[in-house]
């Protein structure tokens, strides 16, 4: 079976599995939306890249295992911290370790092409969406052994977590797959530099949120406020394609668009104001509004969006090597 129908039919069976764990389980809305990314978003998202004129074995064998190694998942955060919770994040974590490699892979072959100038490009978006995931799947180890690094309480554990599966996955990979379409839609080198900037300004926003969060607020204001500026080119973006789409796609990117705007508007007043000693919205509220929105709305319309009309991978890649 194709790499792409296996992640179409994963990422069926796993929206199965998320809303029948919601309602017998009750969960913690973060646990929530945490587990949306494995179980649906990221093979909505895989199956997007399966469009890759060449696959890498390590891309293919990422397509297969997703599905088993998200299904303790649910499991593993139903339960309290300890042996058998960290049991059953293990095969996630080891996924998203083999996704990391696939990701430096990528940044190996954009390096050996053109040097640190080949950096500048939308593909390295895609290659930290699929390298972003490591990073949350160790702080939710951390969570199920409840182990509070640095100090940090129980809850900034978990939603630093919910951070790297879902502002590290969605973010980057639609950034680079923005990057893509706008480069097969024709666009001369001059029009498609906004996109690629964005792309390459996400891939460093994203950890320098995390990092701002703790080391200082004032570091976390400006990096909440550069996401947010990229995020905002990468909505506008979205909804520019929507208008060269068939109608669904384009009324789910149009959507999810909308969406990522607004949740960049709770975002920059979160960090502003907890700056400024009064975060607004509070961090309840955030949970509720920045991230439904940003998980539900931009996230999975968006993934469903890409999954309908996948732009065409760049002719040099190096899936141009199989793997």
């Amino acid at each position: 079976m194709e790499p792409r129908r296996i992640s179409r039919h994963s990422a069926v069976a796993g929206t199965v599995i998320w809303i029948g764990w919601q309602l017998l389980a009750e969960p913690f809305a973060p646990i929530v939306l945490l587990v949306l990314s494995p179980l649906v978003l990221i093979p909505l998202l895989l199956a997007a890249l399966a469009e890759e004129r060449e696959r890498s074995a390590l891309m293919r064998a990422l397509s297969w295992a997703q599905l088993p190694c998200a299904l303790p998942l649910p499991l593993a955060l139903s339960v309290e911290p300890g042996a058998l919770a960290l049991l059953s994040c293990l095969p996630w974590a080891g996924w998203t370790a083999l996704a990391a490699v696939e990701g430096l892979r990528r940044v190996l072959a954009m390096v050996r092409r053109g040097g640190v100038r080949g950096l500048y490009d939308a593909e390295l978006a895609i290659a930290a969406g699929l390298g972003f995931p490591v990073i949350g799947s160790g702080w939710l180890l951390c969570d199920r052994l409840a182990i509070e690094p640095l100090g940090f309480s129980p809850l900034i554990v978990l939603l630093t977590a919910v951070h790297f599966h879902h502002a590290g996955l969605t973010l980057p990979l639609s950034a680079g797959l923005l990057g893509r379409a706008m480069r097969g839609a024709g666009a001369g080198a001059g029009s498609s530099e906004p996109w690629r900037g964005a792309a390459v300004v996400v891939v460093l926003a994203v950890p320098l949120v995390a990092i701002g969060i703790t080391v200082s607020p004032l570091l976390e204001v400006i990096a909440a406020g550069i996401t947010a500026a990229a995020a905002i080119v990468v909505g506008t973006g979205m909804l520019q394609r929507s208008t060269s789409l068939p109608v669904i796609p384009a009324l789910l990117s149009a959507l999810s668009g909308s969406c990522l705007l607004a949740a960049m508007l709770f975002a920059a007043s979160f960090a502003l104001g907890e700056y400024r000693g009064a975060p607004w919205p509070d961090i309840a509220s955030m949970i509720q509004l920045h991230g439904a929105v940003n998980a539900l709305g931009f996230g999975l319309l968006g993934a469903w969006a890409w999954h309908l009309s996948p732009p065409a991978a760049p002719e040099a890649t190096d899936s141009e090597t199989p793997g």
